[in-house]
């Protein structure tokens, strides 16, 4: 690699970017939620429950309906995820996490649509519902979400 001119400036940009993202918002509200969640012994608790029962039933899983007490295990991991989703302090994790994302997502479009606008980038969790109400793995264009301030 031949270091140069704009290899340095685009690193100094690069940091530049990096430290605004570490200094924006998202981020502050990301981290705050983060140590809430770690320090309430409450949410600790039922994570654990919940990690708990996750690996029992993993334990049983593959043998389906055949398994000893399968729709015993079953149920009983969907009540300990449904009493950790419902911890306030999980819940504002996620918020802060999802919003956090979608700020990482909208900086990830605008680099890559300044570069060519035929570049598709991969936003989000698939998974979840988006701030338009679909699931992001199928929206098309990043700009239907929330604007981004940098």
């Amino acid at each position: 690699m031949i270091i140069n001119e704009e290899l340095l400036a685009l690193e100094t940009q690069c940091q530049r970017l990096v430290s605004r993202i570490q200094e924006s918002d998202a981020m502050q509200e990301y981290l705050e939620a983060k140590s809430q969640l770690h320090s309430s012994k409450e949410a600790q608790e039922k994570i654990t429950l919940f990690k708990k029962k996750q690996e029992q039933f993993a334990q049983i899983e593959e043998y389906g309906e055949y398994a000893p007490d399968f729709h015993e295990f079953r149920k009983q991991l969907f009540q300990a995820k449904r009493v950790m989703d419902l911890d306030e302090t999980v819940y504002q994790f996620r918020i802060a996490e999802r919003n956090l994302q979608v700020q990482l997502d909208l900086i990830a479009d605008k680099l890559a649509t300044a570069i060519s606008k035929n570049i598709l980038v991969s936003a989000g969790d698939a998974f979840s519902l988006s701030f338009i109400g679909l699931p992001s793995a199928c929206e098309i264009h990043l700009g239907k979400r929330k604007d981004i301030e940098l």
